[in-house]
């Protein structure tokens, strides 16, 4: 991934990751730091892929209700989209928006 830095996307700190997982569709990972664990619903955050200039159609999303998190020193929630791509068009952003505040990544060398 091109950016390797969490952004501030409204008040949370987020973090996207890509994998593909077939020719025709690929992955996206997000951390969101938060306070306490289920903080956040999969309603409070909305992913956007941007490859070969056009929006990918979103084909999978978190299920509804709590975001599933991991509590260390702070606590992360994840929410796990999958994207098609039946055209294997290369990712160039994905923009992650939480409670209304967004947050731009590139990411044009993340899967190849």
């Amino acid at each position: 991934m091109n950016d390797e830095t969490p952004r501030l996307a409204g008040d949370f700190w987020v973090y996207p990751s890509l994998h593909e997982v077939t020719g025709t569709s690929v992955r996206v990972n997000v951390a969101i730091a938060v306070e306490q664990p289920f903080d956040l619903q999969d309603s409070d955050v909305a992913v956007e892929l941007v490859a070969g200039g056009q929006s990918l159609s979103v084909a999978e999303a978190p299920v509804p209700g709590p975001l599933p998190a991991i509590q260390m020193t702070g606590a992360n929630a994840y929410a796990l989209y999958r994207f098609d791509n039946p055209d294997g068009l290369a990712p160039e952003s994905v923009t992650v928006t939480v409670r209304g505040g967004s947050a731009t990544f590139d990411v044009s060398l993340a899967v190849g």
